[in-house]
């Protein structure tokens, strides 16, 4: 099969490999399409240990089922998407059904072999069919941003009536905005140094906010203002990765209210309070960080897409081929994403 293999150092080599041989209890997914954005960028530049090399990346994965052994997993022939999670399966964090903090967890894409090639190997466990003819760019989009999101909603407590900020309105951040409308967010305010990913925005939330060249004290008040709350938000999900965005959000998050870290700031940091007791510890507000999905959040997350109401081909841009990847992702690296990600059409030879 075709593979395109990640070697030390970040280069990238389109070559034929074996087809992989499912150990018991996982099953073989023929390729059809993944997606490649910044994760795929930063993996290159060492960001997480591959566990060794070659590594295939790629963990969005939408195939067809070409060999399972258990009746209960999708069939063969079956279109589905894959969570690219794998815990150890017998933690008592596996058990309770918190895969993503297994301390033994592994992930597709980054240390197990992902979708980048014509075959991989997944648990059939991992296996989630999707609605017959559902377009490929939504598809991908389903196999993470909108899990991921379906996540954090839940981590957060989203219920009918919340006021919410979405800081960084990015593919994650957008799916943010749509999720938590879904769940019954009654106004949602997307915040963006970018007008055009606002722009993107706009169609699923109340109001939009440019904080570019505004340090977080007036940016809060700017938040504050467009969400119609001088109380300020309920929960604010942090999807930027930045760490002034996580001081905007402490500032413009109510009493009692939740702020959900879910952007990535890269290295050392920390948060800081001109007084710890008056503008945090006394408001008890809570600070929430997520990483990643259960299977839970896709069963979920398909169920809100099955209604209509989301649109995740706002999320992902062109569409290339496996041997466009690895120039796509040099354009990243330099350049950003425009806060879209593109759909790598494996079947295409």
């Amino acid at each position: 099969m075709r593979a395109l293999g990640m070697y030390e150092g970040g280069r990238l080599e389109l070559e034929e490999t074996a087809i992989p041989q499912p150990p018991p209890g996982w099953g073989l997914v023929r390729s059809i399409a993944s997606a490649a954005g910044l994760f795929q960028a930063q993996m290159l530049s060492g960001m997480l240990p591959t566990d060794g090399y070659p590594r295939i990346l790629g963990h969005e994965i939408v195939g067809e089922v070409a060999q399972v052994t258990s009746d209960a997993a999708p069939q063969e022939g079956s279109m589905v998407i894959v969570d690219a999670v794998v815990g150890c399966s017998v933690c008592e964090w596996c058990i309770t059904g918190d895969d993503m903090i297994c301390p033994w967890m592994r992930h597709l894409g980054i240390n197990i072999d992902g979708g980048f090639a014509d075959y991989v190997a997944v648990p059939e466990s991992h296996m989630f069919p999707i609605k017959p003819g559902t377009p490929v760019e939504e598809a991908v989009m389903l196999g993470s941003a909108l899990p991921a999101s379906v996540h954090a909603a839940r981590r957060a407590g989203v219920r009918g009536g919340h006021r919410v900020v979405v800081t960084g309105v990015g593919s994650i951040g957008l799916t943010i905005c749509q999720v938590a409308r879904a769940m019954g967010a009654t106004s949602v305010v997307a915040v963006d140094i970018a007008d055009d990913r606002l722009d993107a925005a706009a169609p699923w939330t109340d109001g939009v906010v440019n904080v570019s060249g505004v340090g977080p004290k007036d940016a809060a008040h700017l938040v504050r203002e467009a969400l119609g709350s001088p109380a300020g938000a309920d929960i604010v999900f942090e999807a930027a990765g930045h760490i002034d965005s996580v001081d905007l959000g402490l500032r413009a998050v109510r009493r009692g209210g939740t702020v959900l870290l879910m952007g990535i700031c890269e290295g050392r940091t920390s948060i800081t309070f001109d007084s710890f007791l008056r503008d945090f510890l006394s408001r008890e507000v809570s600070l929430v960080t997520t990483f990643g999905f259960t299977r839970q959040d896709f069963v979920i997350g398909n169920r809100l897409h099955a209604t209509g109401n989301l649109d995740l081909t706002a999320l992902t841009g062109e569409t290339i081929t496996l041997e466009q990847v690895p120039a796509a992702l040099a354009e990243i690296a330099t350049s950003g994403t425009l806060g879209k990600r593109l759909v790598v059409d494996v079947a295409i030879s």
